[in-house]
């Protein structure tokens, strides 16, 4: 390889966005503030709607296309922000349709069936803690949908693990589990693994 070619092989390597915008558009498909199919423009437009990264989703749509750079490096701060925001108003029902199933959804955020229907519908709201663990659910499933159909979602779920020590995910998500928990982190890890088409046991 000569060096005017590893010049070039580096640079594209380091002007390759870290997340791209159909990686970015699933998050926001999957946290239920746009329906698919979506572009990321929509997307953007999704987030300032509900109040989301409002300023830098605004700030996105305002820089010129040709600003490349600065596009994808906005783009992957808001997928990551996107991380610490949960949205209870859009991701209820989202989540809800993935799974098909209440009685799984309800024993996944510890609370009851009665309670997913009523917040789903808007008529209760939920707390803060079941709110993040909706949230935090969202974003699993967002990691596990190039990978599977919504059978195998659901049971990806009930599926004993090698690497949660023989446990099942759901043996996991039992009571007033927080997203930060140590034995909660692990559960992720290993959905994002399924994301990147690597086999985890």
């Amino acid at each position: 390889m000569s060096a005017i070619q590893a010049v070039t092989e580096a640079s594209a390597v380091a002007e390759a966005p870290a997340v791209t915008e159909a990686q970015f558009t699933e998050r926001v498909v999957r946290m239920g503030v746009v329906r698919p199919p979506a572009t990321a423009p929509a997307a953007m437009k999704g987030l300032l709607r509900q109040g989301i990264c409002s300023d830098a989703a605004r700030e996105w749509l305002h820089q010129r296309p040709e600003a490349v750079a600065d596009r994808n490096q906005l783009l992957a701060a808001i997928y990551e922000r996107l991380e610490e925001c949960p949205s209870p108003a859009t991701e209820w029902q989202a989540v809800r349709e993935v799974l098909a199933d209440d009685e799984l959804l309800a024993s996944l955020l510890g609370i009851g069936a009665i309670s997913v229907r009523r917040y789903s519908k808007g008529e209760r709201s939920c707390s803060d803690a079941v709110a993040a663990r909706l949230h935090w659910l969202a974003l699993v499933i967002e990691q596990l949908e190039g990978s599977y159909n919504a059978y195998g979602i659901r049971r990806w779920f009930q599926r004993s693990r090698a690497a949660l020590d023989g446990q099942t995910p759901l043996d996991r998500l039992q009571g007033s589990w927080d997203p930060d928990d140590g034995a909660i982190q692990p559960i992720l890890v290993l959905a994002r693994s399924a994301s990147l088409g690597m086999i985890a046991s």
